[in-house]
C-alpha cells in the first residue's frame, strides 16, 4: 500500500512537471496576449499586408483569440489617400492599447495611419514624416509634336480628360487639382494634429511635407520613444504590469508569393500593376515618400 502511494505521488509529480513544460512552451493561459501585426509595403486596396482590409482581418482574428493589446510593426512609404485614411480609421477604432513601431521608414500615408496609435516607437534613424500629397503624371505633348503624332479625343464634359498625358492642363484644370490636393492635405494634417496633439508651430513645420529622422520626429512630437521591438514590448509590460506574451498575426502567403519566394517583391510588383491599370488621371491618390 505504501509502495503504491509512492508510485502515485511520483506519477503526480511527473504530471505537474509535464504540464509545466507544456505551459512554458505555449505560454500560460493567464498571460496577457498582445497581437503583433505587420504593416509592410505600399498601402492600397488589395495590398498583401498593408491594406486596411487585411489589417482589420488580423485585428478581428487576434481579438477572437484573446488579444488584449496590439503592436503594429510599420515599414511603409505610404500609399493611396483613401486606403491610408481608412487604415488610420481601422487603428483608431481599436479600444485595446495600441503601439506602432517604426522600422526603416514610416512616411506619408503610413504615418497618417500610425498617428492613431496610443504610442509610437521609432528608431533614431527611421525616415518618417513627409506629411504631404502629390499629384504627378508624364506629359508627352512636345514629344508627340516632334514626331508628328496627333492626339484625337472625343469627349462629353470638357474636363473629362484632366491629367491625360497627351494634353496640357488648362489653367482651370490645374486649379481643380490644386483644390483637391489642398482638401486632402488639410484633412491629413487635421487628423495627425488631433491624434498627436501637435502644437501649431510644429504643425507648420511638418505641413511642408519634409522628411525627418526618428530622432528629429521625437523632438517635434511625431513619435514618443526611441527604440525598436524591445522598447515597444516594454510599453505593454509596463501598462499591464504582468507577464505579456506577444503573438504574431500575419497573412499567409499565397501560391504566387511561395513561387516567387518574396512577399515584398510580390507586393511591389502588384502595386505597380495596380497603379499602371488606373486611368490617365494624375496620381492624385499618392501620399508616399
Amino acid at each position: 500500500m505504501k509502495k503504491r502511494k509512492i508510485v502515485v505521488t511520483v506519477l503526480a509529480g511527473l504530471g505537474v512537471v509535464f504540464l509545466g513544460l507544456i505551459l512554458l512552451s505555449i505560454g500560460s493561459p493567464l498571460d496577457t496576449e498582445v497581437a503583433v501585426i505587420p504593416v509592410r509595403g505600399a498601402i492600397y486596396p488589395g495590398a498583401f499586408e498593408a491594406s486596411p482590409g487585411n489589417v482589420r482581418e488580423q485585428i478581428t482574428t487576434a481579438r477572437s483569440e484573446g488579444a488584449e493589446g496590439f503592436l503594429f510593426e510599420i515599414n511603409s512609404p505610404g500609399g493611396t489617400v483613401v486606403a491610408s485614411r481608412q487604415l488610420e480609421e481601422v487603428i483608431s477604432e481599436v479600444r485595446e492599447p495600441t503601439v506602432c513601431q517604426f522600422n526603416d521608414y514610416a512616411t506619408s500615408g503610413a504615418y497618417w495611419a500610425a498617428s492613431a496609435c496610443d504610442k509610437i516607437v521609432s528608431d533614431p534613424l527611421t525616415i518618417t514624416g513627409s506629411l504631404g500629397v502629390t499629384a504627378s503624371y508624364l506629359e508627352y505633348t512636345e514629344l508627340m509634336d516632334e514626331y508628328g503624332i496627333e492626339y484625337v479625343r472625343l469627349e462629353e464634359g470638357d474636363m473629362k480628360e484632366m491629367g491625360s498625358p497627351y494634353k496640357n492642363l488648362t489653367d482651370e484644370e490645374r486649379l481643380v487639382f490644386k483644390d483637391i490636393l489642398g482638401q486632402t492635405h488639410s484633412d491629413f494634417l487635421e487628423t495627425v494634429s488631433a491624434n498627436r496633439n501637435i502644437t501649431d508651430q510644429d504643425l507648420e513645420e511638418v505641413a511642408r511635407g519634409r522628411i525627418f529622422t526618428g530622432k528629429d520626429a521625437k523632438d517635434i512630437g511625431l513619435v514618443d520613444f526611441m527604440g525598436g521591438r524591445k522598447e515597444a514590448e516594454s510599453i505593454f509590460e509596463n501598462h499591464f504590469n504582468e507577464t505579456v506574451r506577444f503573438k504574431e498575426y500575419k497573412k499567409d502567403p499565397g501560391l504566387l508569393e511561395i513561387l516567387l519566394g518574396s512577399h515584398d517583391h510580390v507586393e511591389s510588383q502588384s502595386g505597380r500593376i495596380h497603379r499602371s491599370t488606373e486611368t490617365d488621371l494624375p496620381k492624385l491618390y499618392s501620399i508616399r515618400n
